[in-house]
C-alpha cells in the first residue's frame, strides 16, 4: 500500500484546529478518530493507503496526524457509486471540499498543531535527502524509499510528545 500525505492549512480552512482538537480529545476516549479529508486531484487512493495528515501553510509546517485510509461507511455515501465516478476506490466520498473529493480516514494518533513534527528536522536527516515535503495538493503519494524513514521518526517523535517511554 501507499503513503499518502493529506494537506491540512488552517489558512485555507479555518477549523482546522478544531479538527484536530477534536480528535485528539475523542482518539484519548476511543482509541481512533474517523475523517474525510480532501484528496485533492489524486484519483489512485486506495483503501488500506497510510494517511499522514501535514499542517501547511504560515508558521511551522510539519506532521500532525497519522492512520489509514478506510472505505467509506455507507456504500450510498461513496463516490464510486456516481456513473462518472466508476473508477475511484470505495475510500471516497460523496462529499467535496472545494472541487475536489474527499476520502474516509481512521487517525490513529494525533498531535496538536503547536507540537507538530517539523518538516525543517525531517529535511537534516541523511534518510529523508531528497524528499519534497513541499506538496501542492492534498493525497499526494510519498515517495517508497521515504516510507520507512518517515514511519520511524513519527514514532520516535509521538512517543517522545506524549511521554510514552
Amino acid at each position: 500500500m501507499s503513503t499518502r500525505i493529506f494537506l491540512a492549512n488552517p489558512d485555507i480552512d479555518v477549523n482546522i484546529p478544531s479538527y484536530i482538537e477534536e480528535a485528539l480529545e475523542y482518539i484519548k476516549k476511543e482509541g481512533e478518530d474517523y475523517i474525510t479529508w480532501s484528496a485533492g486531484k489524486v484519483k489512485s487512493i486506495e483503501v488500506g493507503d497510510k494517511a499522514y495528515l501535514k499542517k501547511t501553510g504560515k508558521g511551522k509546517r510539519g506532521f500532525i496526524a497519522v492512520g489509514e485510509v478506510i472505505k467509506t461507511e455507507y456504500a450510498e455515501h461513496r463516490l464510486n457509486k456516481l456513473s462518472q465516478y466508476h473508477n475511484y476506490s470505495d475510500a471516497y466520498t460523496q462529499h467535496f471540499f472545494g472541487n475536489c473529493p474527499t476520502v474516509s480516514i481512521r487517525l490513529d494518533e494525533v498531535v496538536s498543531l503547536d507540537s507538530l513534527l517539523e518538516d525543517s528536522y525531517l529535511l537534516q536527516l541523511s534518510s529523508m535527502q531528497g524528499v519534497n515535503l513541499v506538496r501542492y495538493g492534498s493525497g499526494q503519494e510519498l515517495g517508497f524509499q521515504y516510507k520507512a524513514a518517515l514511519d520511524a521518526e513519527w514514532k520516535k517523535y509521538f512517543k517522545k510528545v506524549n511521554k510514552l517511554d
